[in-house]
């Protein structure tokens, strides 16, 4: 556990401003959220709030989402 407030980690990974981060709940909530609109916040702060859940909700998976991929020129030329 990370600590009581935030609970375990669920994911770690570096990003971009113009990346994006799909958010995935035990409750099949599900928000996508663009990580410019994220503030940044020094280490010594136990982090942001990116969306609310319920007491009984925890965040149980984080994909990230690059730009490339959004625009469909993947490294498969996808």
């Amino acid at each position: 556990s990370v600590n009581n407030r935030n609970g375990n980690l669920v994911a770690s990974f570096p990003v971009e401003d113009a990346d994006q981060i799909m958010l995935v709940t035990d409750k099949g909530q599900l928000i996508r959220c663009p990580v410019e609109g994220i503030r940044v916040a020094g280490r010594s702060t136990q982090g942001v709030i990116v969306f609310d859940t319920a007491d009984d909700e925890h965040v149980v998976s984080v994909e990230h989402i690059t730009e490339e991929a959004e625009s469909g020129n993947g490294a498969n030329g996808e």
